[in-house]
C-alpha cells in the first residue's frame, strides 16, 4: 500500500531548513559587504592622499594590479573600509537575514556592539588561516580558506549571539 500522507516535518528538519536558507542570506549579504569595502578603501586611500574622486575608476585597477606604495595608507583605508561595510552588513542583516517575527534577545545598540566582537573574531580566523598556511599553499588560495572558515564562525556567532530571538519570560532567557 502507497502512504499519500506528506512527510511530517521535525524540528530538526525545520532548523536545518532555516540555517541553511538564512546562511545564503549571511552569505550575499557579506558579498555586497565586500563591494562596499573595496569601494570604501579605494574612496579612502584616494581621499587622504588628495587623489580627485574621478580617478576612482583608474585608481581601482591601480590598486588591483600594483604592489602598496605606501602601506601606511593602505592600512587605514583597510581600517575605514572594514568599519563601514561592517555597518553595512549589520544593517542588511538586521533588516533581512535575521529579522524576527518575536523580536531580539538585546537592544539594537548591543547587537550592532556583539556584530563588530563577532567580525572581529570572523577576521581574526581569517588572518590566522593565512598567516598559518603561507609556506605551503599560494596565498590567494589560503585568503579563499580563511574567508570560508571566518563566514562559519561570523554567522554561528551572529545567529547564536547577536541575532538570538528573545526568548519568553521564564525560559532561561537573558
Amino acid at each position: 500500500m502507497v502512504d499519500l500522507e506528506p512527510p511530517v516535518e521535525t524540528e530538526r528538519s525545520r532548523r536545518r531548513s532555516w540555517g541553511i536558507v538564512t546562511y545564503g542570506k549571511f552569505l550575499i549579504v557579506g558579498l555586497t559587504g565586500v563591494v562596499v569595502n573595496l569601494g570604501v578603501f579605494v574612496l579612502t586611500v584616494d581621499s587622504i592622499s588628495g587623489t580627485p574622486l574621478s580617478n576612482f575608476f583608474s585608481s581601482l585597477l591601480h590598486f588591483a594590479s600594483k604592489t602598496a606604495s605606501n602601506p601606511v595608507l593602505y592600512f587605514i583605508g583597510s581600517a575605514v573600509a572594514f568599519a563601514v561595510a561592517t555597518l553595512w552588513n549589520f544593517a542588511l542583516n538586521s533588516l533581512w537575514t535575521f529579522r524576527s517575527e518575536v523580536g531580539h534577545r538585546h537592544p539594537p545598540t548591543r547587537r550592532l556592539g556583539l556584530y563588530f566582537g563577532v567580525s572581529l573574531g570572523s577576521l581574526g580566523v581569517n588572518e590566522a588561516i593565512l598567516l598559518a598556511t603561507e609556506a605551503i599553499i599560494p596565498p590567494l588560495i589560503a585568503q579563499g580558506i580563511g574567508i570560508i572558515a571566518g563566514s562559519v564562525v561570523g554567522f554561528v556567532g551572529n545567529s547564536r549571539l547577536t541575532f538570538a530571538e528573545a526568548t519568553p519570560s521564564g525560559e532561561g532567557g537573558s
